[in-house]
């Protein structure tokens, strides 16, 4: 991606741009100093390792996906949700806007889904060296055919071009991801989770989660997934949820 990319949004201090990494978080996480107020981006037209939740991996081989680590500044860092919740829709919205009625979903706690197949990762990590910084992992499917997917995720992952059937700009798509991103984290929270909740994958519907089936209640605001067993509600902090109407998930960044 070309170095100006990002020029006039200011909340980027620095950007740093990669033909290859072999994880973009892995280099956020490398990093010896860190943003005081906006956020450094990294980006990569590949990744050779790329990191998926739990310590899987993740498929982001290709030029024609979206690699991207912010390097954010945090006063409460165990307050992780506002950050996974604000990028999450920063690129739902984004996503929206390549067309009408589109079924973009968010899928608990850190997909984004296109229909029922996974078109993004998100994964967020703490910074080894700095305890008040958080890093935003999130790789977007934009411009992958099907066929250059493994096997194993042709059924279950979708891009931006096997949906539209036409390319998109990574630097417009990330200029208008991190566009949404700054509006959403300056915004009255209540309601942005109220547009978080609206978006929820599979909301209302029986679901297995570590263990426990129930109803698929809500996600509170501190992320928590709220499931109703037997009239009695159960919050999970982490987990993968299984839908009845979805395949086994890449589940990762």
């Amino acid at each position: 991606m070309i170095p100006h990319a990002l020029s006039g949004l200011s909340f980027v201090e620095r950007f740093y741009s990669y033909p290859m990494l072999e994880s973009t978080n892995e280099a956020a996480r490398k990093m010896k100093h860190h943003p005081k107020k906006g956020v450094y981006c990294i980006q990569a037209d590949r990744q050779t390792s790329g990191k998926g939740r739990r310590g899987g991996s993740y498929f982001s081989d290709s030029t024609g996906g979206l690699w991207v680590s912010l390097v954010v500044p945090t006063n409460d860092p165990a307050r992780h949700f506002i950050y996974n919740r604000a990028i999450s829709l920063a690129v739902a919205l984004t996503l929206e806007q390549c067309g009408k009625n589109l079924p973009i979903s968010i899928k608990w706690p850190n997909d984004i889904y296109w229909g029922k197949r996974k078109i993004c990762g998100i994964l967020l990590e703490s910074h080894p060296m700095f305890p008040h910084v958080i890093i935003i992992g999130f790789g977007l499917n934009v411009n992958i055919p099907q066929d250059e997917f493994p096997e194993e995720l042709q059924n279950i992952a979708t891009s931006i071009i096997i949906e539209t059937g036409q390319q998109c700009s990574m630097s417009a798509l990330l200029r208008t991801i991190l566009r949404h991103y700054s509006v959403i984290q300056a915004a009255d929270q209540e309601k942005i989770h109220g547009y978080y909740l609206h978006r929820l994958y599979g909301k209302g519907q029986v679901i297995g989660i570590n263990g426990i089936t129930g109803v698929f209640s809500t996600v509170a605001s501190d992320g928590r997934l709220k499931l109703i067993n037997n009239g009695i509600p159960v919050f999970m902090n982490s987990g993968s949820p299984v839908f009845p109407d979805m395949n086994t998930d890449n589940d990762s960044k």
